[in-house]
């Protein structure tokens, strides 16, 4: 009988430690379990900052989107002889892109019977022995000018050619659409996206998204307008390990909000 009573004691005193450590390991992890780690809260809010820059675009611009667009001329003489019918130039840049010191031209075309086309842009290379040789060409880089038949997607828009040889894509709209701007680089030959920045404002809130495309970090600052001194908090998040982003073929908006 005293054997029993025994066992018994012991198998409650197992019974209390178990619940004791039970009890300490739950209080111990209650500020970890139910949170995220920096890198994945700064990641799903980037993820939201980037598809607020999407808009709603028509049935017919994403058929031609998985099409492909049209083709243009390998090679031209002058800048001219790349502008096929029915586009004409919306926008150019010149300035060196690749490693020589020839200068180099970057066109934004527009359908003219079209306004709601997506727009190609093309990287022109300037050769030693004259002319122009076709890099590349974009149907993503820009988008529309318009979307739905008569709305204009953005406000104002630039392309340059800064003296880092960076080929720079701005887009300012208000909106859903907000501020997009684009870098892109030649990188072991090929031109690739290094980096991308949005700016959205909403009710009460300013978000900037900041993505260093080579570093593989990324910032995100929010800022508090409903108060006087407009509090900012960052977060910062790191984006995967990837191949590098050719001109030619990436989305930026797509890559991000994935």
């Amino acid at each position: 009988m005293k054997k029993q009573s025994k066992i018994i004691a012991l198998l409650a005193f197992v019974l209390l430690l178990a619940i004791v450590l039970g009890y300490k390991y739950h209080w111990l992890n209650a500020d970890k379990s139910p949170q995220q780690t920096t890198d994945s809260v700064a990641n799903a809010i980037v993820h939201v900052a980037a598809k607020e820059t999407l808009v709603t675009i028509s049935k017919k611009t994403e058929e031609q989107k998985e099409i492909g667009g049209a083709e243009f001329p390998e090679s031209g003489n002058t800048i001219d002889d790349f502008v096929t019918s029915p586009y004409i130039i919306a926008m150019d840049a010149k300035g060196l892109l690749d490693d020589d010191d020839l200068e180099d031209v970057v066109l934004v075309l527009q359908n003219k019977t079209d306004s709601t086309d997506l727009r190609p842009v093309l990287v022109l290379l300037k050769q030693a022995t004259g002319g122009y040789r076709l890099y590349a060409t974009s149907w993503q880089a820009i988008g529309a000018a318009y979307i739905n038949g008569d709305y204009q997607q953005y406000d104002s828009e630039d392309i340059t050619i800064d003296k880092n040889k960076t080929l720079i894509i701005s887009t300012y709209g208000s909106g859903p659409v907000g501020n997009r701007e684009t870098r892109y680089s030649f990188k072991n030959g090929e031109l690739v996206l290094t980096y991308m920045e949005t700016y959205n404002a909403g009710a009460g809130q300013q978000t900037i998204a900041k993505y260093d495309v080579l570093a593989r970090k990324i910032t995100v600052e929010d800022i508090n307008t409903m108060k006087e001194d407009m509090p900012a908090k960052l977060s910062y998040g790191k984006l995967p390990p990837h191949k590098p982003y050719l001109f030619k073929e990436v989305d930026p908006v797509s890559v991000f909000s994935e």
